[in-house]
Protein backbone atom coordinates (compact mmCIF):
# COMPACT_ATOMS: atom_id res chain seq x y z
CA UNK A 1 0.00 0.00 0.00
CA UNK A 2 3.15 2.61 0.66
CA UNK A 3 4.71 1.59 -2.56
CA UNK A 4 1.53 2.58 -4.45
CA UNK A 5 0.66 6.26 -2.75
CA UNK A 6 4.66 6.98 -2.89
CA UNK A 7 3.82 5.69 -6.97
CA UNK A 8 1.09 8.12 -7.25
CA UNK A 9 2.80 10.88 -5.67
CA UNK A 10 5.66 10.47 -7.59
CA UNK A 11 3.75 10.41 -10.76
CA UNK A 12 1.60 13.77 -9.46
CA UNK A 13 4.96 15.53 -9.41
CA UNK A 14 6.17 14.27 -12.61
CA UNK A 15 2.98 14.86 -14.45
CA UNK A 16 3.17 18.13 -12.75
CA UNK A 17 6.18 19.46 -14.14
CA UNK A 18 6.07 17.48 -17.20
CA UNK A 19 3.16 19.28 -18.24
CA UNK A 20 4.17 22.67 -16.62
CA UNK A 21 7.55 22.04 -19.22
CA UNK A 22 5.32 21.33 -21.90
CA UNK A 23 2.11 23.88 -21.84
CA UNK A 24 5.13 27.01 -21.49
CA UNK A 25 6.08 28.42 -24.73
CA UNK A 26 9.85 28.43 -25.09
CA UNK A 27 11.57 31.55 -26.69
CA UNK A 28 15.30 32.34 -27.52
CA UNK A 29 17.59 31.29 -24.63
CA UNK A 30 14.56 29.79 -22.11
CA UNK A 31 13.04 33.97 -22.10
CA UNK A 32 9.63 35.39 -22.04
CA UNK A 33 8.28 38.08 -23.84
CA UNK A 34 8.52 40.42 -20.69
CA UNK A 35 12.33 39.41 -20.26
CA UNK A 36 13.19 39.85 -23.88
CA UNK A 37 11.86 43.12 -24.15
CA UNK A 38 13.45 43.95 -20.99
CA UNK A 39 17.24 42.77 -22.48
CA UNK A 40 16.05 44.58 -25.44
CA UNK A 41 15.41 47.88 -23.76
CA UNK A 42 18.11 47.43 -21.87
CA UNK A 43 20.23 46.79 -25.21
CA UNK A 44 19.08 49.70 -26.16
CA UNK A 45 20.38 52.36 -23.49
CA UNK A 46 23.94 51.38 -24.94
CA UNK A 47 23.00 52.07 -28.29
CA UNK A 48 21.55 55.60 -28.42
CA UNK A 49 21.33 56.41 -32.37
CA UNK A 50 19.87 52.97 -33.21
CA UNK A 51 20.56 49.08 -33.51
CA UNK A 52 19.20 46.15 -35.26
CA UNK A 53 19.24 42.60 -33.50
CA UNK A 54 18.21 38.86 -34.33
CA UNK A 55 16.77 37.85 -30.91
CA UNK A 56 17.14 34.36 -30.76
CA UNK A 57 21.13 34.93 -30.33
CA UNK A 58 20.92 38.83 -29.27
CA UNK A 59 23.18 39.82 -32.34
CA UNK A 60 23.52 42.48 -34.23
CA UNK A 61 23.80 41.41 -38.04
CA UNK A 62 26.19 42.94 -40.03
CA UNK A 63 24.44 42.72 -43.29
CA UNK A 64 20.92 42.74 -45.13
CA UNK A 65 18.61 45.44 -45.08
CA UNK A 66 16.24 45.82 -42.51
CA UNK A 67 12.93 47.24 -43.03
CA UNK A 68 10.13 47.71 -40.43
CA UNK A 69 6.88 46.52 -40.31
CA UNK A 70 3.87 48.21 -39.99
CA UNK A 71 2.23 46.30 -36.94
CA UNK A 72 4.97 47.45 -35.10
CA UNK A 73 5.18 51.25 -36.13
CA UNK A 74 5.11 53.93 -33.42
CA UNK A 75 6.44 51.85 -30.31
CA UNK A 76 8.53 53.66 -27.96
CA UNK A 77 8.00 53.10 -24.41
CA UNK A 78 9.47 49.58 -22.60
CA UNK A 79 5.61 48.70 -22.49
CA UNK A 80 5.40 48.74 -26.22
CA UNK A 81 8.13 46.93 -26.75
CA UNK A 82 6.43 43.86 -25.78
CA UNK A 83 4.13 43.82 -28.92
CA UNK A 84 7.46 44.30 -31.01
CA UNK A 85 9.15 41.07 -29.46
CA UNK A 86 5.62 39.75 -29.81
CA UNK A 87 5.45 40.21 -33.69
CA UNK A 88 9.38 39.45 -34.21
CA UNK A 89 9.01 36.26 -32.47
CA UNK A 90 6.07 34.83 -35.15
CA UNK A 91 8.09 36.93 -38.11
CA UNK A 92 11.41 37.06 -38.54
CA UNK A 93 12.75 37.54 -35.05
CA UNK A 94 14.50 40.88 -35.67
CA UNK A 95 13.97 44.03 -33.76
CA UNK A 96 15.16 47.80 -34.62
CA UNK A 97 15.59 50.68 -33.09
CA UNK A 98 16.43 53.76 -33.68
CA UNK A 99 16.80 57.43 -32.99
CA UNK A 100 13.98 60.34 -34.26
CA UNK A 101 15.64 63.44 -34.11
CA UNK A 102 12.86 65.19 -35.71
CA UNK A 103 10.34 64.46 -33.11
CA UNK A 104 13.39 63.24 -30.43
CA UNK A 105 11.92 59.26 -29.70
CA UNK A 106 13.56 56.15 -30.10
CA UNK A 107 11.55 53.85 -31.90
CA UNK A 108 11.33 50.15 -31.73
CA UNK A 109 10.08 47.83 -34.74
CA UNK A 110 10.21 44.21 -35.62
CA UNK A 111 12.09 44.26 -38.90
CA UNK A 112 12.10 42.24 -42.11
CA UNK A 113 15.89 41.88 -43.18
CA UNK A 114 16.47 41.27 -46.75
CA UNK A 115 19.48 40.17 -48.38
CA UNK A 116 21.87 43.26 -49.89
CA UNK A 117 21.42 42.43 -52.85
CA UNK A 118 17.85 42.79 -52.76
CA UNK A 119 17.46 46.35 -52.74
CA UNK A 120 13.91 46.39 -54.66
CA UNK A 121 12.17 43.71 -52.88
CA UNK A 122 13.08 45.74 -49.84
CA UNK A 123 12.05 48.61 -50.72
CA UNK A 124 8.58 47.43 -52.39
CA UNK A 125 8.36 45.72 -48.98
CA UNK A 126 8.75 49.18 -47.30
CA UNK A 127 6.47 51.06 -49.20
CA UNK A 128 3.73 48.44 -48.52
CA UNK A 129 5.00 48.69 -44.60
CA UNK A 130 4.29 52.80 -45.01
CA UNK A 131 8.11 53.27 -43.99
CA UNK A 132 9.92 55.99 -44.96
CA UNK A 133 13.17 54.75 -45.22
CA UNK A 134 15.38 50.86 -45.47
CA UNK A 135 18.37 50.88 -43.67
CA UNK A 136 21.35 48.65 -45.39
CA UNK A 137 23.36 47.91 -42.40
CA UNK A 138 26.85 46.84 -43.74
CA UNK A 139 27.18 50.40 -45.07
CA UNK A 140 25.42 52.23 -41.77
CA UNK A 141 23.35 53.97 -45.01
CA UNK A 142 19.39 54.99 -44.75
CA UNK A 143 17.71 54.94 -48.20
CA UNK A 144 14.35 56.86 -48.91
CA UNK A 145 11.59 54.83 -50.32
CA UNK A 146 10.33 57.71 -52.38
Amino acid sequence: MKQTKLFIVILTICSVAIWSSCSSIRYPAGQSISALAYQIWEFSQGHPDGFTLDISTMTEPTSGISVGYAETQNCHSRKQLKKVVRHALKHDGIVGGWFNSDDSLYYFDSDHLFPEDSLIPALRFAKQNGQYSVFILSKGETISVE
